[in-house]
């Protein structure tokens, strides 16, 4: 099983850029085996020509030679057998130079690609060939630029909302140095055991070992490396900043941009209504999915860096915006979140027995009454559907249905997350729209349902679905629990604010800057994008902060000072070895859950099976990082086999289920 590199030798132009581009050396050009275009003029194939490419060596998928096809004539295909390779051409007999500068130059003494050997430039230091991002296949010829942002990295870091660099702390797991991995995954992230455990993982859906057989289990080997490395020191601000910041709001976002500035030398002071920082990561997110000492091990690392966390201090009921510029503080980040939850819009929705799922879990995740009894139904389809479902189930609710008005595969939460509600009893039905609360004397017994589908069948999956008319059916419900979205409460806002609020309350704030219509305050996460995922959240904390920094110190790129206060240099590694064999993707065994029982029961990966799962990457991170490494594809026998998971039978999952 490999990579195949499929050329379409019509269009190809012969220039040899992917042959000089590869960082692996795995393509060659032919050599003309009879009179073509190539040799008018001359009459007969010259030793000095190429013709089209050939593979002659193993791929690893990296993609440079796809990206820098100036007329998009290659594809990458995953094959099932062996690739078969083509025999290397040999040296290129050149031409004899002439003493004034002319005749034939072969494009490698002009061409250069981050990872192969130097090659000099006839720009000298001005302009350099190297790969670049390229948005449309049309954007022919990109290489040649002056070095800058466009240098292209690993699909999975690109992914990454807050651009955690997952190939180099994957690689350094498999080097057995977990303490560098953990801190490669903390640099851009402080909240990276948070997100080992519960992180959307999105650099797994773009991993490209998931073209050879199946994506790298990233989010369980940063889970692996919190737990099994210890992170450095943090070294003190090389300046100590007068300027005070006030963060309103102690979720990832607010506690990111806190951290980040902190870095920086700011006193910041974070304002968090609950009596519990964290914001959403504390009360919306059950334990059983987020153990409690994991979060607050990552906040009392942000707090020990000086910051001046206030709790129970809510803003428009112990203090106002105004009160926060008169106390001298010269910026104010707003990070209050989406919180609030939307009406479930059907007779019959402000009944007691209608309760918003935020709420539900809050209650839950403080300590407060949250004893349910007889059957309950959640109303969504996303996490905070799952997450409210399998709380009630846990808080005695029994059966518990989830409906969704979409199809299975529109379903917002993640399919692990839906499996593990389903492994649990609770029962996921879609397709169906709530039309009304149904009750008996004040109080909920149900909930009527009509079936619905897609409105056009040719449509994509964004097609609205509409009822099905006379496909009414009633569920039994003594507790609804409405999880269909949440928002913003612009509340917090007085009137004459200066701040502008969208329709669906929002606060709008510039896209790149965060800074709202009012000087000096700044706003992201939840607030202003709507809900969205945590590691979204540290990537506004962090671009905030670099707004506030570049605001209140005068500089033009906070983001570059930020990255160079907390980057984490890693030694060499002078040589990667990229296994091509097939292995299945590793999986943490399923865990043991009890019914009523908050406690989290999910075990990570052990050391073999890390060591295992992190040496199937492909390191597309060393492919674009630059000529330090040595890249080797092929079979590694050496690696150990991964333990086979642990898929116990559904009444081994939930005890007392038969």
């Amino acid at each position: 099983m490999g990579y195949r590199i499929d050329i379409d030798q019509a269009g190809c132009i012969n220039c040899g850029i992917c042959m000089d581009t590869c960082p692996v050396e795995a393509l060659d050009m032919s050599r003309p085996q009879v009179p073509g275009i190539e040799t008018a003029g001359l009459g007969r194939p010259q030793a000095w020509m190429m013709e089209h490419p050939v593979q002659v060596g193993e791929c690893i998928g990296c993609g440079i030679c796809i990206g820098e096809c100036p007329v998009v004539v290659m594809t990458l295909v995953a094959e099932s057998k062996e690739t078969r390779l083509a025999p290397r051409q040999g040296p290129i007999e050149r031409p004899v130079v002439s003493a004034a500068g002319a005749g034939w130059i072969p494009l490698a003494s002009v061409t250069r690609e981050v990872l192969k050997r130097e090659h000099p430039s006839p720009w000298g230091d001005l302009l350099q060939w190297q790969t670049a991002s390229r948005a449309e296949p049309w954007q022919v010829w990109r290489s040649m630029q002056q070095r800058g942002p466009t240098v292209p990295i690993a699909p999975c870091q690109a992914a990454c909302p807050a651009g955690t660099d997952a190939g180099r702390y994957v690689g350094l797991i498999a080097a057995k140095r977990y303490d560098e991995a953990y801190a490669v995954a903390a640099e851009v992230n402080p909240f990276p055991s948070v997100c080992g455990w519960i992180c959307t993982a999105p650099c797994e859906s773009v991993c490209r070992r998931g073209v050879l057989d199946e994506p790298i289990a990233i989010r369980t080997l940063k889970r692996f490396a919190a737990e099994h490395g210890q992170l450095p020191p943090i070294d003190p601000p090389a300046v100590r900043r007068t300027d005070k910041v006030g963060i309103v709001g102690g979720g990832p976002a607010g506690m990111s941009a806190a951290y980040y500035l902190a870095r920086l030398g700011y006193p910041v002071t974070v304002f968090e209504a609950m009596p519990v920082p964290g914001g959403m990561m504390a009360i919306g997110i059950p334990s059983y999915r987020l153990p409690r000492d994991v979060l607050q091990e990552e906040i009392a690392r942000i707090v020990g860096l000086g910051v001046d966390l206030r709790l129970n201090a809510a803003m428009g009921r112990d203090f106002t915006l105004s009160d926060l510029e008169n106390e001298g503080y010269r910026a104010v980040f707003l990070a209050t979140g989406a919180s609030k939850s939307r009406r479930l819009g059907v007779s019959g929705d402000d009944l007691p027995g209608v309760v918003p799922a935020t709420l539900f879990l809050k209650r839950v995740n403080l300590g407060e009454e949250h004893h349910l009894s007889g059957p309950a139904v959640v109303v969504g389809g996303g996490s905070t559907a799952m997450d409210a479902a399998r709380s009630a189930w846990r808080s005695g609710a029994s059966p518990v249905t989830v409906v969704y008005r979409r199809g299975r595969a529109e379903m917002p939460a993640q399919v692990e997350e839906i499996e593990a509600a389903e492994r649990e009893g609770i029962v996921v039905r879609t397709a169906l729209a709530p039309v009304e609360v149904v009750s008996r004397d004040g109080t909920v017994i149900g909930i009527r349902c009509t079936q619905t589908g897609p409105a056009d069948a040719d449509a994509d999956r964004r097609a609205p679905w509409a009822p099905i008319p006379g496909t009414n059916e009633e569920i039994s419900a003594r507790t609804i629990l409405v999880a269909v979205g949440e928002e913003p409460d612009p509340s917090i806002l007085p009137e004459g604010a200066g701040i502008e609020v969208s329709g669906w309350a929002g606060i709008v704030a510039d896209p790149r800057t965060l800074a709202t219509g009012r000087a000096g305050i700044f706003a992201g996460g939840d607030v202003v994008s709507g809900p969205k995922t945590i590691i979204d959240a540290v990537a506004s904390g962090r671009r905030a902060a670099a707004s506030i920094h570049e605001y209140l110190a005068g500089v033009t790129d906070g983001e570059r000072e930020i990255l160079g206060a907390v980057r984490y240099r890693t030694g060499r590694e002078p040589q990667v070895a990229v296994d091509l064999s097939t292995r299945p993707r590793a999986h943490a065994p399923l865990p043991m859950v009890q019914p009523s029982s908050f406690e989290a029961t999910q075990v990570g990966f052990d050391e073999r099976t890390a060591l295992a799962e992190a040496g199937r990457c492909f390191r597309c991170d060393a492919v674009y990082a630059g000529p330090t490494f040595d890249v080797t594809a092929g079979r590694r026998p050496d690696l150990p086999a991964p333990m086979p998971p642990s898929r116990p039978a559904t009444h081994d999952i939930v005890g007392g289920t038969p």
